[in-house]
């Protein structure tokens, strides 16, 4: 039976059924004698017998427990304090235990794969039934790894509460493994882990000043690289920022035809209501209400943190008004893909041809293979009408008292957002469609968005490059960067030379993303286990059980 049922240190005497899905194992120890734990001192008198009733790991599909026979022995040193002691098998279980290790072990690996509540669900199908909150118990009393000195390792934050809260994750990148988590993201608790670490030569991290600084100061011998994946970012951020204050000027610049002919698709959305026209202006005039409040501080030498204080406004949105030389304007989106689309060439035919029935008109695309209904034909047709339809209430024809406004005249298409606007300039031009590259050639008739688009084209480029030629050239010196610095600081733009400024500041760092393999991809992707590890506890652990369980998790 001790094959079937292993127990280190005890003999089983019988193993019987007790009721549907459990087993009874009795046993007891087979030492000669035990070793007092307070003095070490070897006895053999035994003082009396008692039992134990520890749980075992499941066997057969059943839940096992176990009546251990356990001796009570003498402790024959007079000098001990400890008169009696209790026979110990640490093999199976410890002191005052109510489970056998193993048992122990395997309920706590449950829990750091799935979390209390979902780790006792599970343990109660597999005949090793705990509470969730003994399984979370038992995480914590997991031993942690112990990883081997890190050499490269990557930093990055991470939200303990979004927008309040953060903290900081630190990763081995050579092994792929979380190393730590700290309770912020300041230099000084950064430098601290970092000093007990003396083993690490690279640091990979975002441009984050606060990271580069506690680096600086915990390992001023180690390596510091930007994440690349950031550089790129910052710079389309740049562009961002930059196209939210140059926006409204933008938008009065004749349209580029695209090249080519594209296939035929609504260029504006169906008319609004009146009720959806009176709720976007109410709209409007609150935000420009904040618009104004904002410019006003600003102007008055307020600083952005305070503003933002003082209206609620997130640090972002603050300065992206602040720096708005006009109001910014909600962009119109361009109408998404429609069952209409392939039906639109006929349908302007016919109103050509001075059809302006619209059951008619869906009839014809229905014998055509058209599977929407008549409504979508006549709301196209609402503001292409140059007469109104018979159906029409005198109230609403033209010429008329509270008549409905006036359709788009069918003027250039609306320009992008800034954020949609950005990502087409700092993309390449082989990569951008017909449409794309007509809204950038349109967009690049100002002279200044010519300059800032060369120059985020030219540095995503740079990079680009710079990450393919660091893996046959380590040591091979950004040559590019640094005229791409020259003609950034020279260019006339103050967006672009802040950019290159804030890259001088860093410059050890950012050219050591060029010139070396690191990047804090791992680590981005560290962050995102941790995110699930959160949403599994329903964001409500403590930093020393998510600790835990992203430690033993990796």
């Amino acid at each position: 039976m001790n094959e079937l049922c292993p127990m280190p240190g005890c003999s089983i005497e019988r193993i019987t059924p007790d009721g549907p899905g459990f087993l009874h194992i009795t046993a007891h120890g087979t030492r000669p004698g035990g070793r007092c734990p307070d003095c070490g001192r070897a006895s053999r008198a035994v003082h009396s017998r008692y039992h134990r009733r520890p749980a075992d790991l499941p066997s057969l599909g059943r839940a096992v427990g176990v009546e251990l026979g356990v001796r009570r022995f003498y402790c024959r040193n007079a000098a001990c304090a400890r008169r009696t002691f209790a026979e110990r098998l640490p093999e199976l279980l410890g002191p005052r235990a109510r489970r056998a290790g193993r048992l122990a072990e395997a309920q706590g690996r449950v829990g750091v794969a799935l979390g209390g509540e979902a780790g006792a669900r599970l343990l109660g199908h597999l005949a090793m039934p705990a509470s969730a909150d003994t399984v979370l118990r038992l995480v914590r009393g997991l031993p942690p790894p112990e990883p081997e000195p890190p050499r490269v390792v990557g930093v990055d934050d991470w939200a303990v509460r979004k927008g309040r809260t953060y903290g900081t994750i630190l990763v081995d990148l050579e092994r792929r493994r979380t190393l730590d988590l700290l309770p912020d993201r300041t230099a000084t608790t950064l430098a601290a882990w970092l000093r007990h670490r003396p083993t690490i030569e690279v640091i990979a991290r975002d441009r984050s000043t606060e990271y580069g600084r506690g680096a600086a100061t915990g390992a001023p011998k180690a390596t510091q690289v930007a994440d690349r994946w950031h550089l790129l970012a910052n710079v389309r951020q740049m562009v961002e920022r930059w196209l939210a204050g140059a926006h409204a000027r933008l938008r009065r610049l004749p349209a580029v035809p695209p090249v080519g002919e594209p296939a035929a698709r609504r260029a504006r959305a169906y008319p609004r209501t009146r009720a959806e026209a009176a709720a976007s202006a109410d709209h409007r005039a609150r935000r420009l209400a904040v618009y104004e409040e904002v410019r006003r501080r600003h102007l008055a030498g307020e600083a952005l943190l305070a503003i933002g204080r003082a209206t609620g406004l997130a640090r972002g949105t603050v300065r992206k008004l602040a720096y708005a030389r006009s109001f910014p304007e909600r962009v119109a989106r361009a109408p998404g893909p429609s069952i209409l689309d392939p039906y639109l060439a006929r349908l302007e035919a016919r109103r050509a041809a001075g059809c302006e029935n619209a059951m008619a008109l869906w009839r014809e695309l229905r014998a055509l293979g058209f599977a929407g209904t008549h409504r979508q034909v006549q709301r196209w047709l609402a503001d292409r009408r140059t007469a109104p339809a018979k159906s029409t209430p005198a109230r609403w024809r033209p010429g008329r008292a509270g008549g409905p406004p006036p359709g788009e005249d069918g003027g250039p298409a609306a320009l992008p957002s800034p954020r949609e606007l950005a990502w087409l300039l700092v993309r390449p031009a082989a990569r951008l469609s017909a449409a794309d590259a007509a809204t950038v050639a349109r967009v690049v008739q100002d002279g200044e968005a010519a300059i800032v688009a060369a120059s985020a084209r030219r540095f995503t480029e740079l990079v680009h490059a710079c990450c393919v030629a660091s893996r046959d050239r380590p040591e091979a010196p950004p040559e590019a960067l640094e005229a791409w610095l020259r003609d950034a600081r020279a260019c006339g733009v103050p967006a672009v030379e802040t950019f290159a400024a804030g890259l001088e500041q860093d410059g050890a760092a950012v050219r050591a993303a060029l010139t070396t393999p690191w990047s804090n991809g791992q680590t981005e992707g560290r962050i995102t286990r941790l995110k699930l590890l959160k949403r599994q506890m329903y964001g409500r652990a403590g930093l020393d059980l998510l600790r835990r369980r992203m430690l033993l998790a990796a």
